[in-house]
C-alpha cells in the first residue's frame, strides 16, 4: 500500500478540501450561471414541439408524441437535440419543459 501512496497511484485523503482536490473538482464555477442563447435555429419538428411545450408547460414524452403526431422513436432523437442545444430540459418521469 505504500508503494502505491509513494508512486502516486492512490491518494489519503484527511480532510473534504483533499478529496475535492484529488477529484479535482472545480468548485469555484459552481454559482456562475451561464446566459442562454438568444438565437437558436430549430429544424421545423422541434419548433413544433418546442411551441407545444411552450403553450402547455411541462408535460410527459408519451403526450408530446401523441399531440405533435410523432411516433416515440423520432421524439426520443428530436427532444434529445433540443435538449443539446439547451432549449429544454428533461425532468424526473419522463417529463420535458422548455427553458
Amino acid at each position: 500500500m505504500y508503494d502505491l501512496i509513494k508512486t502516486q497511484k492512490a491518494n489519503v485523503p484527511t480532510s473534504a478540501a483533499d478529496l475535492i482536490y484529488i477529484l479535482n473538482w472545480d468548485i469555484e464555477n459552481k454559482g456562475k450561471t451561464i446566459q442562454k442563447q438568444l438565437f437558436v435555429e430549430l429544424e421545423a419538428d422541434e419548433q413544433k414541439i418546442y411551441d407545444f411545450l411552450l403553450k402547455n408547460g411541462k408535460e410527459l414524452l408519451d403526450m408530446i408524441a401523441l399531440q405533435c403526431n410523432f411516433p416515440i422513436y423520432k421524439i426520443s432523437g428530436l427532444l434529445l437535440n433540443m435538449e443539446l442545444k439547451g432549449v429544454i430540459r428533461s425532468l424526473p418521469g419522463k417529463l420535458f419543459e422548455a427553458i
